[in-house]
């Protein structure tokens, strides 16, 4: 008898379900134009800084008497001052700086038994909103939990991540992500490209061929995953947001707004036919929340279980808009479950 298959967390399930059913609905409609994705690169700013030097000039209005200004020497002259950097307006001006202030965000040296603490509102066009805390193990070892209305009971116990349906355990990944494996990836935002990239997927989709267009969304996926779901170290976090805006198929765009309204600079990638925004905060640079937006809504499936042939039906969010978006209120790490931080 075959040994049952592994079961992925839930939101990996149904990142990889969505993906599914989209290239499925993909492969039955008839090719159309595609809107053409520009890449976004930061231009450097040169700005040269101009000391100011004071003159000494003998007052006029009390003739050539009059004491002159005495010259500022060497030691007591004003330091100089560095013409400040305009403000950025343009999208990747924008992610630089917030990726710079969230490298520069004091590191809450999480340890393997704590907890990553979440508060955050949810909303979707086929659920009302609601605010959901969960927390995950940090290390994947110990079982987390999550208090969610929508959810059974409004309470679940988050299985150990390491662990298969069978409690088997196995290696924290890209697959099966932990707060402790998103510590130790590389805060270079090129090598972390390059890492995401050559994940091997080839077992992610059984009976379809993997494209590099797969690969690309897949790695979008799992930075998406990692920003909604585990957290990371402020450096980590940084090398995550650039290295995302260098994934092909993704673009920068200046403003998009959480679940809560803040209005953030976002990495827009896709899954299938679902765009995807991860928000972060301009100034801080904090991850706000992500924005789902099905393109096109899929058709019902047929008796087969798979879309029928035929155009999907427009529209998307069933009139919000948007068909799924959160936005993080809170996020810490705790020393156990139920734990919240003072502030």
């Amino acid at each position: 008898m075959n040994n049952p298959p592994e079961l992925l967390p839930a939101d990996r399930q149904r990142f990889l379900k969505e993906h599914l059913m989209s290239e499925i609905a993909a492969e039955t409609k008839a090719p159309k134009p595609r809107r053409r994705l520009v890449w976004l690169v930061a231009s450097p700013l040169a700005v040269g800084a101009l000391a100011a030097v004071t003159l000494a000039v003998p007052d006029r209005h009390h003739g050539d008497d009059a004491p002159a200004a005495p010259v500022p020497s060497a030691s007591s002259a004003p330091s100089p001052t560095a013409t400040p950097l305009p403000e950025p307006t343009d999208p990747a001006g924008l992610l630089a700086r917030a990726a710079k202030a969230a490298a520069g965000s004091p590191d809450p040296g999480a340890k393997a038994a704590q907890f990553v603490y979440r508060r955050e509102i949810q909303d979707g066009a086929r659920e009302t909103k609601h605010e959901r805390k969960s927390w995950m193990s940090v290390d994947g070892r110990s079982q987390g939990l999550i208090l969610d209305p929508t959810m059974g009971g409004g309470r679940t116990d988050w299985p150990a991540t390491l662990s298969t349906a069978s409690g088997a355990p196995r290696t924290a990944g890209f697959s099966a992500p932990t707060y402790e494996f998103v510590a130790s990836l590389p805060t270079d935002p090129q090598q972390l490209l390059k890492q995401l990239l050559s994940v091997d997927r080839s077992t992610m989709v059984a009976g379809m061929p993997m494209t590099p267009k797969m690969y690309n969304q897949f790695a979008f996926g799992d930075v998406q995953m990692i920003f909604q779901n585990i957290s990371a170290p402020p450096a980590v976090a940084a090398a995550l947001m650039q290295a995302a805006a260098k994934i092909p198929g993704t673009a920068v765009v200046a403003d998009e707004t959480d679940a809560a309204g803040r209005h953030g600079v976002a990495v827009v990638g896709t899954n299938g036919t679902m765009r995807v925004a991860l928000i972060f905060d301009k100034t801080t640079g904090a991850f706000l929340g992500v924005r789902e937006v099905l393109l096109a809504d899929l058709p019902p499936a047929g008796p087969d279980g798979l879309p029928p042939a035929g155009t999907p039906s427009p529209g998307a969010g069933d009139g919000k808009g948007y068909d799924y978006a959160s936005a993080v209120l809170a996020s810490a790490i705790v020393d156990k479950l139920e734990a919240e931080p003072a502030n």
